[in-house]
């Protein structure tokens, strides 16, 4: 069973990853990380262009529900990580910080989302890696954790400017 193959989504095409180690010591989760950073990247910098009034045309249709989908997209990939099989100890972190991407994107205001951001830092242990693959894409989550709070903060603050 550990030999069954998984398709992921890669933004719009489909690539086909085996669930074991590949020969340069990636795994599936690590794969899936990378796909994760890079998903959560685009969603960020659609929501900054939407929060932007002067930097799109609202004439253009579409933009809100390719937002939408890429948050989707995301949180399907979280998931995927969430749920496959731990082949190396260092996938454990990944699956860690997976989780807490995909709450974060789930949050429902700025204090729940600082509350995963406290508790990121409370436990920051928890996230370490070591090997050279996987601590950039742990390095890119944290950043992509920071301002996905900062997202929320901004929306919250928007929220309770005057009319």
């Amino acid at each position: 069973m550990a030999d069954i193959c998984r398709i992921m989504r890669m933004d719009t095409e489909k690539g086909l990853w085996p669930a074991n180690e590949a020969d340069d010591g990636s795994t599936f989760i690590t794969r899936t990380f990378d796909t994760l950073t890079k998903a959560v990247d685009g969603a960020l910098n659609l929501e900054r262009d939407l929060s932007h009034s002067l930097s799109w045309d609202p004439a253009c249709a579409n933009f809100q529900e390719a937002a939408e989908a890429r948050w989707q997209d995301c949180l399907q990939l979280s998931g995927d990580i969430l749920t496959a099989q731990v082949v190396r100890a260092s996938d454990l972190p990944l699956q860690r910080m997976s989780m807490l991407l995909h709450f974060l994107i789930e949050s429902t205001g700025a204090e729940e989302a600082l509350r995963f951001q406290q508790l990121y830092f409370e436990n920051q242990e928890l996230f370490n890696v070591e090997d050279a693959v996987r601590r950039p894409l742990m390095q890119t989550a944290a950043r992509q954790m920071n301002a996905l709070v900062e997202l929320s903060l901004a929306a919250e603050a928007q929220n309770f400017l005057p009319i």
